[in-house]
């Protein structure tokens, strides 16, 4: 039986030689599968069989993924080469910039008379942002030298001086059991503080992969690929026990858990964000975890200052920040006609699909129930940094087509940390639409931010709705934030949202309309609809909580400190006394 995520293999052109082979990968069980090569040219029966086991089929889309990789520009001699490789896409990056400019002038040549601003902030901003990176790259160099960002501790025990270890676990497991709640439970639908800290223990141990371990998998399936018929099964069980040995530092951190977790896809990169997937044998959840931003990985950082939008109708809505768009999507229609649009977005959801099949089968088989009665499998998406800002993404395209899921699972809450913004203003329209179809459904994108952290800032944009209906399409300042901002703090004050968030309302609180004298800042990307409203009420906290956990957090800007996940973690575990006594505010606050 052909494997479903090896659909359209030879467009893919894994383990075969173009123009010369075809192939196809057969499976008889769920850890059995031959690549088989057959000469087009011939008649004869000489056929080249790998045989690929012991490697089940969760495991098997990243192999897949992997060889959908694109290569590296540099020769392999030249990638450790200090500042060659950071070079060389820092030059892509510049030439991008100069590409958009010109164009600008090309097609909207009467900017600068029609659009006066916005053409200035445009020949300002981004060579100021190429500026900008140049520096960074010298200054990550620096601190990846001195070696001032290293931590050699697990997440638990950097986490466990912020937090006593048994404290900390029994949190974590609350939050696990919270992610098996079914829909339609009467338990609290609302905001959950013990799995919005367990979503961002998942999204923290993300980092933990070890990626040059993915690299030299590539290189071998890459030779593999260049030499199929001296190839044999050994080889691809080399590359399979190396992926999973990258991901070694991940499934120790999680088997107290009764976790499992795999990689999904490299999101047409390497070494820089990837997805991956987490679930349980005897639960019924699948989280899609999204790796974040390396703080010194400067590729990752170019990805973030790809500041132009580019059009996602074919797969989204709007326009998207172009350098998020095409980690998950075909950047346009060609690529996506090309690819068959089997890009990473698509294969992730299929793998997902997959999983959530077998959990529910086994499920009804458990219970000895018939597979109608059996609950669906939920699922949920997070990431921090530039994993929010590709989890964002993925949740809007389960939004517009849930089916694409399958039959067997259940789209339930986002919660991302630290996300930028990634769209225009008819993508924030569409994607508030989407999650307001129904108030029963409960599908919220939580969108958690820790007191200045700057990231939730960039790219600089309005980031007021009250602005939507004056803003532009081609204004390079049209970026507007999508779901449910939640700001926790760091001096105790209780947390500020839009909604309700100690209980299950999930009636807006702003009641106010209208242009505030404050609001106007947002015209300059000076602005976030919560700034003004923080609440008076603080809560007392262990000063531990507050604990520097790495050598140059001390000599970080507040903003810049604030954006570390134990940072995140701490300001969520500072709230928690509002949350258990369910404060309720009075008096003419508009806001919780």
């Amino acid at each position: 039986m052909t494997l479903e995520f090896l659909e359209k293999i030879d467009t893919e052109k894994i383990f075969t030689k173009k123009d010369k082979h075809k192939a196809d990968i057969f499976s008889s069980n769920d850890k059995t599968s031959v690549v088989e090569d057959k000469d087009n040219n011939s008649e004869s029966s000489n056929d080249v069989l790998i045989q690929i086991f012991d490697i089940s089929k969760v495991d098997r889309p990243h192999i897949v993924d992997l060889c959908s990789t694109k290569k590296s520009v540099l020769p392999r001699a030249l990638e450790n080469v200090p500042l060659i490789s950071p070079s060389i896409n820092y030059l892509s990056y510049f030439i991008q910039v100069l590409q958009h400019l010109i164009l600008t002038i090309i097609f909207d040549w009467t900017a600068i008379i029609t659009h006066p601003v916005n053409f200035l902030l445009t020949f300002v901003f981004f060579p100021t942002s190429a500026i900008i990176l140049f520096f960074l790259e010298i200054i990550l160099r620096f601190i990846s030298f001195l070696n001032l960002d290293s931590n050699n501790e697990t997440v638990l025990q950097s986490w466990s001086k912020l937090i006593p270890l048994t404290e900390l676990l029994a949190n974590l497991r609350s939050g696990m059991e919270s992610l098996d709640q079914h829909p339609t439970s009467d338990i609290h639908k609302g905001f959950n503080l013990d799995r919005t800290q367990f979503l961002l223990f998942l999204s923290t141990i993300m980092y933990e992969r070890n990626e040059k371990q993915v690299i030299k998998a590539y290189r071998m399936i890459s030779k593999m690929k260049k030499d199929i018929n001296n190839k044999s099964d050994e080889d691809l069980q080399t590359v399979y026990k190396i992926l999973k040995e990258s991901e070694k530092n991940i499934r120790d951190q999680i088997k107290d858990f009764d976790l499992q977790f795999t990689s999904l896809s490299e999101l047409n990169t390497l070494g820089g964000p990837y997805v991956g997937m987490f679930w349980s044998e005897e639960r019924n959840f699948i989280t899609i975890a999204c790796k974040g931003t390396t703080p010194t990985n400067f590729s990752e950082w170019l990805t973030n200052a790809s500041f132009q939008r580019t059009d996602a109708r074919a797969f989204l809505f709007g326009e998207v920040h172009q350098g998020f768009y095409s980690q998950l999507f075909p950047i346009n229609d060609y690529e996506s006609a090309k690819l068959d649009r089997n890009c990473p977005a698509t294969r992730i959801i299929k793998a997902v699909n997959q999983k959530s099949e077998e959990i529910r089968n086994k499920n009804m088989e458990k219970n000895n129930i018939k597979l109608k009665d059996t609950p669906l499998v939920n699922i949920y998406v997070t990431g921090h940094s530039l994993g929010g800002a590709l989890a964002n993404l993925l949740y809007g395209r389960l939004l517009k087509y849930p089916r694409c899921l399958g039959e067997h699972c259940i789209l339930r809450d986002g919660t991302t940390f630290a996300s930028p913004s990634i769209g225009d203003s008819d993508f924030a329209a569409e994607f508030s639409s989407l999650c307001n179809r129904s108030i029963e459904e409960y599908k919220t994108l939580w969108r958690i931010v820790c007191d200045s952290d700057i990231v939730p800032r960039v790219p600089i944009g309005h980031n007021n709705p009250k602005l939507r209906r004056y803003t532009q399409k081609i204004h390079i300042m049209n970026y507007f934030h999508v779901g449910d901002e939640i700001r926790f703090y760091q001096d105790g004050t209780r947390p500020s949202s839009m909604r309700d968030i100690f209980s299950d309302n999930k009636e807006l609180l702003f009641l106010e309309h209208g242009l505030g004298w404050n609001e106007w800042k947002s015209l300059f990307g000076l602005y976030d609809p919560l700034d003004d409203k923080k609440h008076h009420i603080k809560s007392s906290f262990d000063p531990r909580y507050n604990t520097s956990l790495i050598p140059i957090e001390r000599l970080l800007l507040p903003f810049i400190r604030n954006h570390m996940t134990h940072r995140y973690l701490a300001a969520l575990e500072k709230s928690r006394k509002f949350f258990n006594n369910n404060i309720v505010v009075k008096g003419g606050d508009n806001i919780v």
